[in-house]
């Protein structure tokens, strides 16, 4: 799941004020919360099992709110690991770029050398390096053979 669509994190103060609607007769709010559609509608249209499925729930909604965050948690596990795994491309831009000193890179061998996710393209490569060049943390200039590289200021 992309990180742009994860589902936002739940309170266990918010379900406890959701539970709380019970007092006023609206039962299953906290269930409809964190992400229980199909057993919210049944403590709806049961006053939450006549009262006795919104007591247990009052014990039950630290669990629950736990579950609901599980998709979240995982989806930020993954994501750390995934940049533990690869570091930045800036980062591996001046590394290779301090690697290689005086002798430079091309953008053949940042392309080769780097290590890019699948969603990355040379373009992406490309862009990073136009945007180190602006904020003047490589340098652009030729090697003996006429060829365009860049090396660290």
């Amino acid at each position: 799941m992309p990180l742009s669509r994860l589902p936002e994190s739940r309170s266990i103060g918010l379900g406890y004020l959701f539970w709380a609607a019970s007092l006023l007769g609206i039962c299953g709010l906290q269930r409809f919360y964190l992400r229980k559609p199909v057993s919210g509608a049944l403590w709806l249209f049961t006053l939450g099992w006549c009262g006795i499925g919104q007591l247990v729930d009052l014990f039950l909604l630290p669990s629950m709110v736990e579950q609901a965050n599980m998709p979240l948690r995982l989806a930020e596990a993954l994501q750390s690991k995934q940049e533990s795994e690869h570091p930045s491309l800036e980062k591996q831009l001046l590394l290779l770029a301090r690697s290689r000193r005086l002798e430079g890179f091309t953008i053949n061998d940042a392309i080769l050398n780097l290590q890019t996710g699948n969603n990355q393209s040379s373009e992406a490569v490309r862009s990073e390096i136009e945007r180190l060049l602006h904020a003047h943390l490589l340098d652009v200039g030729n090697d003996a053979q006429g060829r365009v590289v860049y090396r660290e200021p």
